[in-house]
């Protein structure tokens, strides 16, 4: 068991490295060219909420690695009590996985469900209409969870990195 110890620090780190990163690589890269390069919001949208949609399965399973190396860390060393650190480590990554299956499970369907119900497309529809404005309040809850769970996982990598 003890030779699984530096195996699982390396899977969790990994699997940080690649949640922070893919957040960061679609809220700074992606997002923006694709929405300068499509020729509507409406595409654009659509062609970010399939990349976001394809991530979220990355993030669950990120979540789902690093609290399962934890774990294997702490059943493999002598002392099963966790450190401060260590617990607020895993508080932060269950938080960000929570939030992104609330994203992803809950927010992005709802956004799916306005856009089907706004027939032309969100260019064309008028922003008094209800589905716009729902639509609207529901991307900047997307927008900001995104942003709050960067912030998180760049906290958790920072902890990780100054872990004893």
């Amino acid at each position: 068991m003890r030779n699984l110890l530096p195996l699982s620090a390396i899977l969790e780190i990994i699997a940080i490295t690649i949640w922070v990163g893919g957040m960061a690589a679609l809220a700074f890269i992606a997002a923006p060219a694709i929405f300068q390069s499509e020729p509507s919001r409406a595409k654009a949208g659509k062609t970010f909420g399939l990349m976001l949609r394809r991530f979220h399965w990355v993030a669950y399973g990120c979540g789902a690695v690093i609290l399962l190396a934890g774990g294997l860390r702490r059943a493999g060393s002598f002392n099963h009590r966790l450190s401060a650190p260590e617990l607020t480590r895993y508080v932060i990554a269950v938080l960000m996985l929570g939030l992104s299956l609330y994203s992803g499970l809950v927010i992005s369907r709802r956004l799916d469900g306005l856009r089907k119900k706004m027939t032309g497309g969100i260019d064309l529809t008028s922003k008094d209409d209800p589905n716009r404005i729902e639509f609207n309040n529901l991307h900047r809850l997307s927008t900001t969870l995104m942003a709050f769970n960067l912030l998180l996982g760049l906290a958790l990598a920072v902890m990780f990195a100054l872990e004893d």
